[in-house]
Formats: C-alpha cells, structure tokens, sequence
C-alpha cells in the first residue's frame, strides 16, 4: 500500500491510499480520513463535529469495503477537500466494470446496504465508468443538516451520459 499527503495551490488538503496486493482494511481507510480531518482543522482551523466526522469516516469504510470485497485490485483512495474546505469529497477507483446500483431496502437482508448509507449521508455521488474499471465519489459537506435521501443525488454516468442526473 502507497499513502500521500499533499496540500494544492488552492490551499486543498489531499490524501490517497493506493493498494495493488492485499487491500486495506476499512480502519487503515478510516485512518486517512482522520489524517484528513485533523489536517483540515489543524491547518485551516476548520471545526468539524463530530457527527460529520463520524459520517465520513464510515462512508470511506463503505466505499473501500465495497471495493475490496467486489473488485480485484488494485484500487485506490482519494479523499480531498473543496469548495474552500467546506466539502470533503471521497473518491474510491476499482477495476470492476460493474455498475453498483442501490438495492431496495430489506431489513432481513444482511448486507447489501452499504450505497444506501453512502447515498443518504452524501450530498452528492458519483458514479463513473473509467478506462481501468469505475470509481465512485462521495461529496458531504462539512457544515449541513443530515437530509434523507433525494433521487437528485444519486448519479450513474454510464459511457459519458449521466443517468439521473438533473438537467
């Protein structure tokens, strides 16, 4: 495994986590996003509660469980601040061609409901076809109220036409 630390010209915080063996597991995932967070408000002073962080750490834990359990590796781990250290977006690329879709809800069913959590504490996520398999992006603000899910912020992009998207 291969981590980074990097801070842009826009003053952007910046963390990834490659693998190409043995994938990480989710707390060494939920342990870049805490770099992350304590970066952004160590550097930028930007107070994160608790809840928020909590939020992001398990979106991470699903995304990268979701790519180790569904994906040969490699894979990576993006996670980087935006709009001004307000949004953290989580980027997870993995080989799989295959396109997640939520399941419906089950609450017999075990497991299954990991892009269902993802989708209801993101504010936005991605989901893109790419030369090498996909990857999957998760924007949550920093500083918003928990909504329930809307289907505007669920977004498919299969060979450049984006799914459900909003026009």
């Amino acid at each position: 495994m291969k981590q980074a630390e990097e801070q842009g010209p826009d003053d952007t915080l910046r963390r990834h986590l490659a693998w190409s063996g043995s994938p990480p597991t989710a707390a060494q995932a939920r342990a870049e996003a805490d770099a992350l967070l304590s970066a952004l408000q160590h550097t930028h002073q930007v107070l994160i509660a608790s809840r928020i962080a909590d939020d992001i750490r398990l979106v991470v834990s699903e995304l990268v469980t979701n790519a180790t359990r569904h994906a040969p590796g490699p894979g990576r781990l993006e996670l980087h601040t935006a709009d001004r250290s307000r949004t953290v977006r989580i980027t997870v690329r993995d080989t799989s061609p295959a396109m997640p879709l939520p399941q419906p809800a089950d609450p017999r069913r075990a497991g299954g409901h990991g892009l269902r959590i993802v989708e209801a504490l993101s504010s936005r996520l991605t989901v893109q076809r790419t030369d090498e398999g996909k990857q999957i992006t998760a924007e949550l603000a920093l500083h918003q109220r928990r909504t329930s899910p809307r289907p505007d912020r669920y977004y498919v992009d299969v060979d450049g036409a984006r799914d459900g998207a909003p026009e």
